[in-house]
């Protein structure tokens, strides 16, 4: 990898892959073809892994009435979905191992994880939510940032940073250190990794404010790991004044609990993280009481302050990175002026020239005002069609979508192939009303495509994700910055829409989440 990571160059080999013996049991759990018989038979077929399982299951954080003995009694006692979150949590656990990255406390990493795990877990049992799902989506949600020092381990010095800031403060400076976001990584690893939807989406979503374009079943749990996020972050903020009080209003607003309510949950958190994380096999420092936060929170709010020095030096940090990134693109620029502009095979434009005009579109929409909507789209189970027909057929299916593209949007609209199967419209002056119009109106046409084969007529359907912004913006660099929190809106809302069933429009809206 490069300096910073790139999402358009980004390898399954750059991510963390779970041990091929987790993977198995995850990916038969989440196969409803896969009977217990033949279930008990893979997680037997590794001793070791069987003997982590038992021990996880039998641990006094499970609470389970009955002891586990076996391979066969774990799948009858805990059911599937039970037996895939423990396998996932050991999955997780053992993917990166304690030695990996060189000067990275590990330690520390795991005992924030399962801080908030214990905190999702607890809270699940206030709102509704199904524990085991909710400790496992709170290990999950932030093993992004541990993918992005094992991609990048020249910035393990930037973990004691990054550990101490709270859960929006954080993600930003990932954004400044990495060019990247746990969330945003632990989507990639979550589509690597194959994980189901009701996994995934949590990981990707647990920051955003708006989850309207989210299945209404999953919005509660991405709900609840933003709230586990603020309450791991109560114990290890060093404004833990600050994050206490964020916190409580956060919890209390979102799930109508009452202050007392979220200081119980909050004094429940110590012992519980000993308790997982002898569960899981994992070491963790004698836990700081919640007496402790409040005590350390109440000094700070006498005490608290912030030097002149540490401001100044803050700011020249910022004006340097600007100035690099402002560097930056005066090269890229200068770079896509020598490269050709249209993909032969579709006749749209390719990768370069779309992103030179799409950061032209955000700074003059930027400067008058107007909406601009984003369409990514997606074509489902092209690889399917390509293996069955062969390339030649699936070059066709190319050519005949991206002529519906050409029928179906206007003149003004930038229409690229960005990647194998992967398509952009950038559409000017349209709103979020009008854009799904058009998404809606060109998902259809392409429904409509029928190719023939010697076997009979083919149907071709696409995934589409799009957003709309609107807005100001004084520079390139804030252009830049609204270019990339847009595609990622976008890719996530394909990556939803696909993971709802295909042939379907996912729109989220672009607001309070931006990244800058």
């Amino acid at each position: 990898m490069s300096e910073k990571i790139k999402f358009d160059d980004l390898q399954p080999a750059d991510l963390p892959a779970p041990p091929q013996a987790t993977a198995r049991i995850v990916h038969a759990c989440s196969n409803p073809r896969v009977g217990a018989r033949e279930l008990a038979d893979i997680v037997a077929s590794d001793p070791v892994l069987t003997a982590e399982i038992l021990r996880t299951a039998n641990s006094a954080y499970m609470g389970l009435q009955r002891k586990v003995r076996s391979a066969t009694h774990a799948v009858a006692v805990l059911g599937t979905r039970s037996l895939r979150n423990i396998a996932l949590c050991l999955a997780v656990r053992d993917a990166v191992k304690p030695d990996a990255i060189p000067g990275y406390d590990t330690v520390e990493y795991w005992e924030d994880a399962i801080r908030r795990a214990v905190s999702a877990r607890i809270l699940a049992g206030k709102v509704g939510v199904d524990p085991d799902d909710a400790f496992t989506v709170g290990l999950l949600q932030d093993f992004g940032l541990l993918a992005l020092f094992f991609g990048l381990p020249q910035y393990a010095d930037r973990w004691v940073v990054l550990r101490g800031a709270q859960p929006e403060e954080r993600r930003e400076m990932e954004m400044e250190i990495f060019g990247a976001t746990h969330d945003r990584v632990g989507l990639a690893l979550a589509r690597n990794w194959a994980l189901p939807g009701d996994i995934a989406i949590p990981i990707a979503c647990h920051h955003k404010s708006d989850l309207s374009g989210v299945p209404e079943e999953l919005r509660k749990l991405c709900h609840l790991a933003m709230g586990a996020d603020w309450m791991a972050s109560v114990f290890t903020a060093h404004d833990q004044r600050n994050a206490l009080e964020r916190c409580r209003g956060l919890l209390v607003d979102t799930f109508g609990i009452s202050l007392d309510t979220v200081d119980n949950m909050l004094e429940q958190v110590s012992d519980a993280v000993e308790k997982a994380a002898a569960s899981l096999g994992l070491r963790v420092s004698a836990q700081k009481p919640f007496e402790e936060v409040v005590r350390e929170a109440t000094r700070q709010l006498v005490e608290e302050n912030l030097s002149y020095q540490e401001l100044v030096r803050a700011l020249e940090q910022a004006l340097a990175e600007r100035e690099r990134l402002a560097q930056e693109l005066k090269e890229a620029n200068s770079q896509l002026q020598k490269l050709a502009y249209f993909d032969p095979l579709t006749g749209l434009a390719n990768r370069r020239r779309f992103n030179e005009m799409y950061l032209s579109e955000i700074m003059r929409h930027g400067r008058s005002g107007k909406h601009l909507s984003l369409l990514m789209l997606d074509l489902d189970h092209f690889k399917q069609v390509n293996d069955t027909y062969g390339h030649p057929f699936g070059d066709a299916v190319l050519e005949a979508v991206s002529e519906a593209i050409n029928d179906t949007l206007r003149v003004i609209d930038v229409k690229a192939r960005v990647g194998g199967e992967e398509l952009c419209a950038l559409l000017p002056e349209t709103d979020a009303s009008g854009g799904q119009e058009a998404a809606e109106r060109l998902r259809a046409a392409i429904a409509k495509l029928k190719l023939k084969t010697p076997t009979g007529n083919v149907r071709v359907t696409t995934s589409i994700g799009a957003c709309t912004w609107v807005g100001e913006v004084d520079n390139a660099i804030e252009a830049e910055a609204v270019g990339k929190q847009l595609m990622d809106t976008a890719d996530t809302a394909l990556y939803i829409a696909k993971q709802s069933g295909r042939n379907r429009t996912t729109w989220l809206k672009y607001g309070s989440d931006v990244s800058t």
